[in-house]
């Protein structure tokens, strides 16, 4: 979060106040600063000032399931999504002969990233494979449906997938059927996926800073932004250990794990 507010700040043309999340009168607090517009920075702080309609709102490293609550007012986002082109793209460079990737999805919370996505892999002439779920327990299943229809199953940062129980699962099964994993924090790949990519935080601030920007200055109306950079990070023994040669081109732009 330090990052994040280091990029607002080098990036804003204002001067920017911070104010700690503490209580349950932090909107009050904000709107007695009578600001221009106000950066809400990870899920808690964006709960805590979402119900605020009179000012502008920008809201960064927020889960994207909290941040599609506020698509219809006056508020503009920075995501912790890596656009779905760059995903495929990386995907590509990592796994050269992979034409089939899978994704398992509650369309509640990633719908309309799966959505991009598949317009995404459709231009790359990718095939995405897709499971709806609406419910942790029904993650076994789906991945069984996807046994040997897939090369590669990508993990996004959905609230029903993604829990401490389902990882587990999600890495076990990757192991099982010699499928790499590829997902969106290094924290997973240290676990056992072969690859991920982080967003950068200190550049989702700048994107905030810059948007503030604009939206004061009345050069642009809300704006939803994918993160523009982002860290890839390789696990070099798990993609041996499936049996994956990654170019040495893509290896040095990443962070390696052994």
């Amino acid at each position: 979060y330090q990052e994040v507010l280091r990029g607002v700040k080098a990036a804003s043309t204002c001067n920017v106040r911070e104010l700690k999340v503490s209580g349950d009168d932090v909107a009050e607090q904000a709107l007695s600063l009578k600001p221009d517009a106000i950066v809400a920075i990870g899920t808690l702080a964006f709960k805590k000032i979402r119900s605020i309609t009179s000012l502008l709102v920008i809201h960064v490293m927020v889960m994207p399931s909290e941040a599609d609550y506020s698509r219809d007012r006056n508020i503009s986002g920075v995501s912790m999504d890596i656009p779905p082109e760059r995903y495929l793209a990386e995907a590509a460079a990592l796994f050269p002969s992979a034409k089939r990737i899978g994704i398992v999805y509650d369309p509640r919370f990633t719908g309309a990233y799966v959505a991009e996505a598949e317009r995404a892999a459709h231009a790359a002439g990718i095939a995405l494979v897709v499971k709806k779920v609406s419910d942790p327990s029904a993650l076994p299943a789906a991945l069984e449906d996807l046994l040997d229809r897939i090369d590669v199953l990508w993990m996004l940062p959905d609230a029903t997938v993604v829990t401490s129980a389902t990882v587990e699962l999600l890495l076990r099964h990757s192991f099982q059927t010699n499928t790499p994993l590829i997902t969106f924090s290094r924290k997973y790949v240290e676990m056992g996926a072969v690859a991920s990519l982080d967003a950068d935080p200190r550049d989702m601030g700048t994107q905030a800073g810059e948007l503030a920007n604009r939206l004061v200055s009345g050069k642009t109306g809300p704006e939803f932004l994918f993160a523009r950079k982002y860290q890839l990070t390789v696990n070099k023994t798990v993609a041996s250990k499936m049996g994956r040669t990654i170019s040495g081109e893509t290896l040095r732009r990443a962070a390696i794990i052994e």
